[in-house]
């Protein structure tokens, strides 16, 4: 985590962010969002929990944390909550 912090941090400061794939939907329209008003993100670093948001969130361009071990563990039906 710590080099991909290092690489992520703007003056010393990281926008962080967690998704699941209920949530992506929600990320998509904060990044299209942002990019609309030329937000600048190179900052934000987003812990996602599953392989899908995962690849979702790297094809916005936006630098992910993918713990798989501990995210396993997390039940697939838990993203229905959050929809």
């Amino acid at each position: 985590l710590k080099p991909i912090a290092e690489k992520v941090a703007k003056d010393n400061t990281i926008i962080v962010m967690t998704c699941n794939f209920g949530q992506s939907e929600l990320l998509m329209n904060f990044v299209c969002s942002a990019n609309a008003r030329g937000f600048d993100l190179s900052n934000v670093l987003v812990f996602v929990t599953d392989t899908e948001t995962k690849e979702i969130a790297e094809g916005l361009g936006l630098e992910i944390f993918f713990d798989e071990k501990n995210s396993e563990k997390i039940p697939s039906d838990a993203a229905q909550r959050y929809d």
